[in-house]
């Protein structure tokens, strides 16, 4: 889905993207941030919800589902990643 047909879904239901972030207690820029591919799930949670489209789909390979392996955090804390 392209990130202004979400700004306008969101605009049908809440008038603004401000009053979106207000009333789902997002800080402001939230939405800004994750259609500009900056990681930020609650707010990515939020904009899946009013949309109507699972995460998964709306974000393809930038929110793993809950329970799914991540390599990035699993190796975040080694110094070369990858290597056991």
């Amino acid at each position: 889905m392209h990130p202004e047909d979400i700004k306008a879904e969101i605009r049908k239901r809440f008038g603004t993207v401000k009053a979106f972030e207000a009333a789902k207690g997002l800080g402001a820029d939230s939405v800004r941030d994750v259609l500009r591919g900056r990681a930020a799930r609650r707010a990515a949670e939020a904009i899946s919800e009013v949309v109507g489209t699972p995460l998964t789909t709306l974000f393809p390979g930038r929110f793993p589902s809950v329970g799914e392996d991540n390599p990035r955090k699993r190796d975040s804390h080694r110094l070369n990643p990858g290597q056991v």
